[in-house]
């Protein structure tokens, strides 16, 4: 490994250590990293500040990244089937001051659906980063993947262990909640994919939209400090019908017209993505939830799935 990158700051690394140890240089080293996903959002949209922001709802879909790094003596290799994680790869290694002696390889294995509105590039970065940390020996800040990620595309929050309030845009944590309702997410998927960096360029909010988000996060605020996971579907649902009215989506329009049968505590969109979810209380009965989702997948004619939000172990 080369000497340190006078790059490196304490503020953007924690507890830096020495990196491949001297006889691990001449082996081949592997690191794994891993990340959850998020379920699109609970509400996304822009405030009167005009800062756009994003509310992220961790689930129980990963990415894993397996990183086997090989000495080689010459320039840095890198082999890396996704354009994003290869991205990341590259930028960590510049600031670590890596460009010679390794041949790096990425392989991946997730259950997260692509480009459905998921978190799946995101929780990829993530998870390649993760792995690098582990075969390089540092620990990365949340502020410095944040710049790390906002360089390459708009991303989620996935990098802080709970929901947040983030700016998806520029990389910046607006709150952190420190806790994450509990769910039970039966998934209709309309087909298709969305290109995230696409959908993001072409943002429009009125002024009348753009008050309504600020009173919907405001809401959202409440309910969070309460942990009222009522009333944190309740706004999931509000969000989810400014966007209808926002950009027409008929799927979405679709799902909340018929769902009332069904019970749902509220549904939760993917803003940019494919999927609608509703939402029940965890614990469910399974049973009952493979019911729902049968049913579901009969009217709507729609691929389904069940998924659930992460606990938060709280000390």
């Amino acid at each position: 490994m080369n000497k340190q990158s006078p790059k490196i700051q304490q503020d953007r690394i924690r507890f830096p250590l020495a990196g491949l140890r001297e006889e691990q240089r001449s082996k081949v080293v592997v690191g794994y990293g891993k990340s959850f996903a998020s379920f699109g959002e609970i509400v996304q949209g822009r405030k009167s500040d005009n800062e756009d922001f994003l509310v992220t709802l961790p689930i129980d879909l990963w990415s894993t990244c397996e990183l086997v790094c090989s000495p080689l003596n010459g320039p840095l290799v890198v082999e890396c089937e996704l354009e994003k994680s290869r991205s990341v790869l590259y930028h960590v290694l510049a600031e670590l001051g890596v460009d010679r002696g390794y041949h790096i390889r990425c392989n991946f294995t997730r259950n997260i659906p692509i480009g459905k509105g998921l978190s799946s590039s995101t929780a990829d970065m993530l998870a390649t980063l993760r792995a690098v940390q582990e075969v390089f020996g540092f620990l990365f800040t949340e502020s410095f993947i944040s710049r790390i990620f906002a360089e390459i595309e708009p991303h989620d929050g996935l990098h802080f262990n709970s929901c947040v309030i983030y700016n998806h845009r520029s990389g910046r944590l607006i709150e952190n909640f420190e806790y994450i309702p509990r769910f039970t997410i039966i998934v209709v998927d309309d087909g298709g994919i969305v290109d995230t960096q696409i959908y993001n360029k072409n943002l429009n909010f009125d002024e009348s939209t753009v008050r309504r988000y600020d009173e919907l996060l405001s809401d959202l605020r409440v309910a969070f400090r309460i942990r009222d996971d009522h009333r944190i579907a309740r706004c999931a649902t509000e969000s989810a019908r400014i966007h209808i009215k926002r950009t027409g989506n008929r799927f979405l329009r679709e799902i909340l017209a018929q769902i009332g049968p069904f019970s749902p505590l509220g549904i939760i969109a993917t803003h940019s993505g494919t999927c609608a979810g509703l939402l029940y209380a965890y614990p469910s009965d399974p049973e009952k939830m493979q019911r729902i989702a049968s049913n579901l997948r009969v009217r709507f004619a729609r691929e389904v799935f069940i998924t659930y939000t992460l606990r938060l172990l709280m000390s």
